[in-house]
């Protein structure tokens, strides 16, 4: 004979035996929909690798700016990761992606609940049982407690909770990424900025040579129409170039106030202090080379194109999610407590109830609103990988864009620093004339207003060559590495 433990025991393997089979049949009750989706660009894909050709430069440093020497600069970086509201906000949304993933993990655990009521209740004696057993039923208003431990854990037997924290951990690191993205973008606006002010100054500087020359070309102007030497439009002209270089002088002092206060705003602070900046003092720019195996490792050089690669498979743990509701899902329930009629009961272990054992769910009749859901994640997953394939394009041409324009700025600087050596020699043999009395100090201002002309010229293409190292390096990533 045997034990009743031993019967216990065989009546739960049969019972699992045959729930088995069922299993199997009821796992094809609802059918997934056949996959549409898009596959990502490859590195190979796009063909850049003549365009992208290796050099001898490096990757930018993750501190790039300060290849500029510019203390001031420095100092201004600094205070915008710390005070800028655009990394607050990027910091903002990593917190809530760290939150959700937070809720997600804690959504994979065990269930469990401890609960406690006392309600007062009066049972009815008209109920249907017989009246000799009114008299043993309960009477009157009594305290009903109840006390319970209630348990619930899924199975997980199709990794739905483990595809849910590996997409919810995938999107944290690319909004943790997008963060750097926010970071570069606010690097290289300030150094546009500084860099756009450091012109401005300059170009104050050559106003004011071009102000003394104009000025001194009223004066003989002046001088020789009060000896009725030359007409009066002659004066009239040279005062109204003079009024042009006053104009243009006050429209640079109104710029550089204003990209003062463009600065203290990109820094978080407030106006007075851009009135703080002082003169900017950079470094000459280098000239760009590309450094090797551009094409390939700007895959995760670039952290735009690492955030939207993390994105897309953020989404794929997605799809599989949602695959995993076409299939019968198992939970193990149980609860355990003590409920009496009367508090005083509550504390005796014949009040004791519980239950435990497996709760099956069947998809039987959601088949559309599954397929729904199942398109509608690949549908994410799909403009995942299209954002993914338009930011890697971007990345490529961005990088062959700033090296096309680095080498045709420098191609231009040498340009005009020639036809200004020129104009120099122009302008000292002029003056030499004039020392002989060969020219006239009219035609020695005119010379020296060219040089000045190419100055000007040498001025807006020097700063378009610090645009285009600033441009450089953001294309090649700002300094970023992915793990």
């Amino acid at each position: 004979m045997h034990s009743p433990a031993y019967k216990l025991k065989l009546s739960k393997a049969i019972s699992w035996l045959a729930l088995a089979p069922a299993l199997l049949v009821l796992a094809n009750c609802a059918a997934v929909p056949a996959s549409k989706t898009l596959t990502p660009l490859k590195s190979g894909d796009l063909a850049a690798t003549q365009t992208l050709a290796d050099g001898q430069g490096q990757w930018p440093a993750e501190d790039w700016w300060k290849g500029f020497n510019d203390p001031q600069l420095n100092t201004l970086m600094d205070e915008a990761f710390a005070n800028a509201p655009n990394l607050k906000a990027a910091q903002a949304r990593l917190d809530k992606a760290e939150a959700t993933l937070s809720q997600v993990k804690a959504g994979t655990q065990a269930d469990a609940n401890l609960n406690a009521s006392v309600m007062a209740t009066e049972q009815s004696l008209n109920m249907g049982f017989p009246p000799q057993f009114k008299d043993f039923l309960p009477q009157g208003v009594l305290p009903l407690g109840r006390l319970t431990l209630d348990i619930n854990y899924d199975l997980d037997l199709w990794g739905k909770s483990r595809d849910a924290i590996k997409g919810a951990i995938g999107q944290a690191k690319a909004t943790q990424v997008e963060g750097v993205v926010v970071r570069q973008n606010l690097a290289v606006a300030i150094a546009n900025a500084y860099v756009e002010l450091n012109r401005l100054y300059q170009t104050e500087d050559e106003l004011a040579e071009l102000e003394k020359g104009s000025d001194i070309k009223l004066q003989l102007y002046q001088a020789r129409a009060d000896h009725s030497l030359d007409p009066k439009d002659v004066l009239l002209s040279a005062h109204d170039d003079a009024q042009q270089v006053a104009q243009r002088q006050a429209a640079v002092q109104g710029s550089i106030i204003i990209q003062k206060n463009l600065i203290a705003a990109l820094v978080g602070a407030g106006p007075d202090r851009g009135a703080s900046l002082t003169r900017p003092a950079l470094a000459p720019v280098d000239i760009n080379k590309l450094p090797t195996n551009v094409p390939v490792d700007l895959l995760g050089r670039r952290p735009d194109v690492v955030a939207a690669r993390l994105r897309v498979e953020a989404q794929g743990q997605g799809i599989k999610y949602a695959k995993a509701d076409f299939y019968p899902n198992i939970s193990l329930t149980g609860s355990w407590g003590r409920e009496a009629l009367g508090l005083q009961y509550l504390g005796s272990p014949d009040s004791n109830f519980g239950s435990v054992g497996p709760a099956i769910s069947l998809p039987l009749f959601h088949q559309s609103r599954l397929n729904a859901e199942y398109l509608g994640y690949e549908a994410d997953y799909n403009a995942a990988v299209a954002a993914y394939d338009q930011t890697l394009t971007t990345a490529l041409h961005e990088t062959a864009d700033a090296a096309a324009s680095s080498q045709s700025t420098t191609a231009q600087i040498a340009a005009v620093a020639g036809r200004r050596d020129a104009a120099q020699q122009t302008y000292e043999l002029t003056k030499a004339r004039w020392g002989k009395g060969l020219s006239t100090k009219i035609d020695v201002i005119t010379a020296h207003s060219r040089v000045v002309s190419y100055d000007s010229l040498l001025t807006d293409l020097q700063a378009q060559a610090y645009f285009d190292r600033i441009k450089f390096i953001a294309a090649l990533g700002g300094g970023f590495k992915s793990e």
